[in-house]
């Protein structure tokens, strides 16, 4: 079975992102697993939350899975799966979409740009050139704010 993998950070664009990713998966009458990866690590130049340098991973994965219902309970028509794991965003996204189970990764862009972008890097960019399935990308807009 195909299902559409919602790979989001958890920051304030994400709605906007899961959103496309629901009604795609609508439209297709297929399954959703709304994913997001705790960071671990150290580095500069790191997402707003920044990495996590404690022993507590579980009770982070713990409040990412319940901001992760809070989206799933939005849409209570949808058969939505929630999926969080500790480890590289990159990686850990790029492992959960060639699972075999994925036919559509749907990821979010923030609209960085020049040395914004290249101190932070883009997740997402990185995700596009590697992916081996279909990527949707839903664009940051200013306006969603």
């Amino acid at each position: 079975m195909s299902e559409i993998l919602i790979a989001v950070d958890l920051g304030p664009f994400s709605e906007n992102v899961i959103r496309t990713g629901v009604e795609l998966a609508g439209k297709m009458n297929t399954s959703v697993t709304l994913f997001t990866v705790i960071e671990i690590g150290i580095g500069l130049g790191l997402p707003e939350a920044g990495p996590v340098f404690t022993d507590d991973i579980q009770g982070r994965i713990k409040e990412a899975e319940d901001i992760l219902q809070t989206y799933k309970n939005d849409y209570p028509d949808a058969n939505i799966n929630i999926q969080v794991t500790a480890g590289n965003p990159k990686n850990e996204t790029l492992d959960q979409a060639h699972n075999g189970q994925t036919s559509i990764l749907v990821v979010g862009t923030h609209g960085r740009t020049g040395l914004n972008h290249m101190l932070v890097g883009s997740t997402a960019e990185y995700i596009i050139r590697h992916a081996r399935i279909p990527v949707l990308v839903v664009p940051y807009n200013k306006e969603d704010h």
